[in-house]
Formats: structure tokens, C-alpha cells, sequence
């Protein structure tokens, strides 16, 4: 990342959230039915943005899981270090959550989890990942430029494949977003995971 793009306070220009549309009304709808339960789809949406203004500026990520029954936040962990690579060079391949997460957790058996994603990228091999180890309900993913990202994951995804993948779509010209969406679209196709970005209204509930 140039020097530039950092302000005198440290600021990551390229990391700042657009306050514009997440205070927005329609970004609030987004949530209106993420699922079928509204107490959770306001604590979707009070979550989201507590971690995106939190985080404006940032390459820090901080992840909320959620009850999928009564709404309430189980607990947090806020990830200090860099967002990780298009490529999915990820730590959460590795599901290395600490302990006292891990424990909070016990006992909840219907956990949906909500992140931000610094760069403003879909959701990465390492969080399909962790949403099927774990055996979350859904997963979200809140970007930085006001996009919104529901998944869930049903087979664990090989790393190597998913790096191939988005190789093989690097080099035919896509730019990097574009090929990770394409990269999740094959992992989509074999029935592996369920990806699709949430818009104004959006009634799909998969």
C-alpha cells in the first residue's frame, strides 16, 4: 500500500468505511430479513454497524457471534492483525479461536457469526471454513464500501483448489474481487457453499 494512502493519524484512507450508505435506510433494510427472525436481524444490523465504525480506517476485523434463537450476542473477538490475501491465505483455515470464545460458545447450538472485511472482499475460503467446522447457521460478512455478504458452508473447502481456482482467474484478466466471486461461484456450483450478497429488500432466506 503507497504512504500516501495513509493520513498523518494513521489512518488507512482505503480501509475507511462510506458512512453515507451505512447510515443509510437502505443499508438498514438490508437486514429486514437476513432471517426469519427479527430480534436477530437487529442485532445483525446494531452489530454491523458498531464493527464497521469501529473499524473505519483499519485492516482490523472483529467478528460478533450471535444466538440464532434469542438475537443476543454470545461474545466477540476482535482479529488484531492484517486482512488476509484474495488468495485465501487465511488463519481462520486453522479456526484458531481463542479459548475463552471457544467456551462461551458451549451449549449454543444455533450460532450465526457476523464480520467486516477491511478490503471489501466477499467471504473467504477460511470463513466458509470456519462456518462448517464450527457448524454456524449462517455467516455474514459487512464490507467496509457498504456491501453485505450472507454464506453458509456444508463441505470443507480444500485450500489448494480454492487457490487454483482464483489463479486460473487472475490469469485470464479478472481483476482480484472479480475473481473471487468467479473463485466461490465453482465452489458454489458443486454444492459445497451458499454465497450471495444481500440487497434492499432481498426476500431469498436460503
Amino acid at each position: 500500500m503507497r504512504e500516501d494512502e495513509f493520513s498523518h493519524k494513521g489512518i488507512d484512507k482505503a480501509a475507511q468505511i462510506n458512512k453515507t450508505i451505512i447510515k443509510s435506510n437502505e443499508y438498514r433494510r438490508k437486514f429486514d430479513n437476513a432471517t426469519d427472525n427479527p430480534k436477530v436481524n437487529k442485532t445483525l444490523y446494531d452489530s454491523a454497524k458498531e464493527i464497521l465504525f469501529d473499524r473505519s480506517g483499519t485492516r482490523f476485523e472483529t467478528m460478533y457471534w450471535i444466538d440464532g434463537d434469542t438475537g443476543e450476542i454470545i461474545t466477540k473477538f476482535e482479529k488484531m492483525g492484517n486482512t488476509p490475501e484474495l488468495s485465501g491465505e487465511d488463519n481462520e483455515l486453522k479456526v484458531l479461536y481463542p479459548d475463552s470464545v471457544l467456551h462461551k460458545l458451549t451449549g449454543h447450538n444455533n450460532v450465526i457469526v457476523i464480520h467486516n472485511h477491511p478490503n471489501s472482499t466477499a467471504p473467504s475460503a477460511g470463513d466458509f471454513n470456519s462456518a462448517y467446522l464450527h457448524g454456524y447457521s449462517l455467516g455474514f460478512v459487512v464490507t467496509h464500501d457498504g456491501r453485505v455478504f450472507k454464506y453458509k458452508s456444508f463441505n470443507r473447502i480444500e485450500n489448494s483448489t480454492y487457490q487454483a481456482y482464483w489463479e486460473e482467474f487472475i490469469g485470464s484478466g479478472l481483476e482480484e474481487v472479480d475473481a473471487q466471486l468467479s473463485t466461490i461461484e465453482k465452489f458454489e456450483s458443486n454444492l459445497d457453499i451458499i454465497c450471495k450478497e444481500v440487497f434492499r429488500n432481498d426476500l431469498d432466506r436460503r
